[in-house]
């Protein structure tokens, strides 16, 4: 009975989290971060990654995604939806990481396949202070339909990014 009274509490209350694998992505992209750079600030590292999981999950509602994200692609190119093209999450990602104000890092925005119509992908990319943008993670919340893909540049093997633009 014991056993029965814990399981239905336990049932009953995972109902209330929202994103059970949260804490454990927030300390993984911790991680992946400082292991570009000895000069970021570990609370900065911690405070970037939180936000980033919690923004991305936020974007995933607030531009009410539909799965597989190129098929939500269709839907905001038709104007059947407004937002939630790569390029929409990589600028909204980048306005909440610059408001962070964090000393450690510098961010880009990465473009992969660029003037490819069909394949061109971008994203943000943070980078320790004054390091290059090869040095960088990617940040990429549309790849998972508004669940946050990172990994460090070199790491990932579905895109070949470049910076676009200057340092932002």
């Amino acid at each position: 009975m014991k056993y029965l009274y814990i399981l239905t509490i336990s049932l009953l209350l995972s109902g209330c989290i929202d994103n059970p694998k949260a804490p454990l992505q927030v300390k993984n992209l911790e991680q992946t971060i400082l292991s570009i750079s000895s000069s970021i600030k570990k609370s900065e590292a911690k405070k970037l990654s939180s936000e980033m999981i919690k923004y991305s999950s936020q974007l995933k509602d607030d531009y009410e995604l539909v799965s597989p994200p190129l098929f939500h692609n269709f839907l905001v190119n038709t104007g059947i939806k407004k937002r939630g093209l790569c390029w929409h999450f990589a600028y909204d990602m980048l306005a909440r990481a610059k408001s962070l104000n964090l000393d450690s890092f510098d961010y880009y925005v990465g473009g992969a396949n660029i003037s490819d119509y069909w394949q061109e992908h971008n994203t943000l990319v943070a980078t320790c202070k004054d390091c290059s943008f090869n040095k960088g993670v990617v940040l990429d919340p549309w790849r998972n339909s508004g669940d946050l893909y990172f990994s460090k540049i070199k790491d990932d093997k579905s895109y070949a990014w470049t910076q676009r633009g200057g340092l932002r």
